[in-house]
């Protein structure tokens, strides 16, 4: 006998298989959900200075690679970083053939990966987010960007030792070093249409 799929959605902290996480596309195609140690996580949607910054770093990485040899995602493309963790990174840069094939629907081997800080992720991102990125063996590195000034942090994996990594941190003016493609974007690209003396909107 065939179960009837579920009509719920699920909630932030369920437990459920891998096999299961996956159906969910299908289910809910409407719904983003991240996977961790067994359970899963609702994305909900970010600022419009979220989504500006996001795209803004997007857009530049794309230009440097519009011939290659590495791909730029942006937060619609799931990336596999374990075995049981599935993230949606606000942009994923991959310099793998195989994560270029049409039709595929996950990243394997992702080599930098950018979360766009929120009040209500940062400490997702900055804890199991992070040190889950740093236990992949292909990240090379990890760019974390405020909404809120302009202030970009960077781990970068150590090229003698992979088990270090090393901070770098950039401001107002500053060039955003992404070593580990031999790129560079000025904090101007990166927070360009963002007004920081702008009052921000009370919702």
């Amino acid at each position: 006998m065939t179960t009837n799929p579920r009509k719920v959605p699920p909630q932030t902290g369920e437990s459920m298989s891998i096999i299961d996480y996956l159906q969910l596309d299908v289910l809910f195609p409407d719904a983003k959900y991240e996977y961790h140690a067994s359970s899963v996580r609702l994305m909900s949607g970010g600022s419009g200075e979220h989504a500006t910054i996001a795209g803004n770093i997007y857009i530049g990485l794309r230009l440097q690679f519009r011939s290659g040899p590495c791909t730029v995602y942006n937060s619609d493309m799931r990336v596999q970083v374990a075995e049981d963790t599935y993230y949606f990174p606000d942009v994923t840069v991959t310099c793998n053939v195989d994560d270029r094939r049409r039709g595929i629907k996950a990243v394997h081997s992702p080599r930098l990966v950018v979360e766009v800080l929120s009040p209500s992720t940062e400490k997702v991102d900055r804890t199991e987010k992070l040190l889950t990125y740093q236990a992949c063996p292909t990240i090379a590195e990890v760019a974390l960007v405020s909404q809120f000034a302009p202030y970009v942090e960077i781990w970068r994996r150590d090229e003698h030792d992979a088990t270090t990594w090393q901070y770098a941190h950039y401001s107002t003016d500053a060039e955003v070093e992404f070593a580990s493609l031999d790129v560079r974007l000025s904090m101007t690209d990166i927070y360009r249409e963002i007004n920081f003396d702008e009052p921000l909107i009370e919702n």
